[in-house]
């Protein structure tokens, strides 16, 4: 199961890298997070004794994650000077890295506490924001495509 999600989440960098370039950023973070709803939409409702549905929504979520990290990345950095785009890129990746941790310490507890049903439905529940963002900010940001 574990190394599903890890696969998803680097084994697949080179195939984001060439969605990104191909349909530009704001539709491969789209697609990320349709891929992270569904993931935690099937991780809320998996049972709990088949452990191929857990693999393929954590697969998803991994492969979802890199989507959004990968067009991220670029679209990050495709709208500063050469001269800024490492140390912004080191403090946006900073971010990412301390976000996904303080995530995973969560997501135990949450486990732990509840139910692997209550972490999807929180997941869902959080990927609300950034859809409705993504969605406003689309037409600017497909004008900005790296």
């Amino acid at each position: 199961v574990l190394s599903a999600h890890l696969f998803g989440m680097y084994g697949l960098s080179p195939v984001s890298g060439r969605l990104t370039d191909r349909f530009g950023s704001p539709t491969v973070i789209f697609g990320g997070l349709c891929l992270l709803g569904i993931a935690a939409l099937m991780a809320a409702m998996a049972p709990s004794d088949v452990g191929l549905v857990l693999a393929l929504a954590l697969f998803l979520l991994g492969f979802g994650w890199n989507l959004g990290f990968v067009a991220g990345s670029a679209l990050l950095t495709h709208g500063l000077a050469l001269g800024e785009r490492t140390r912004v890129q080191g403090i946006a990746d900073g971010l990412i890295w301390t976000s996904s941790a303080l995530a995973s310490l969560s997501s135990g507890i949450v486990v732990a506490s509840l139910s692997y049903t209550a972490l999807g439905m929180m997941g869902i529940a959080l990927l609300v924001g950034p859809f409705v963002l993504l969605l406003a900010y689309r037409p600017r940001l497909h004008l900005a495509r790296p």
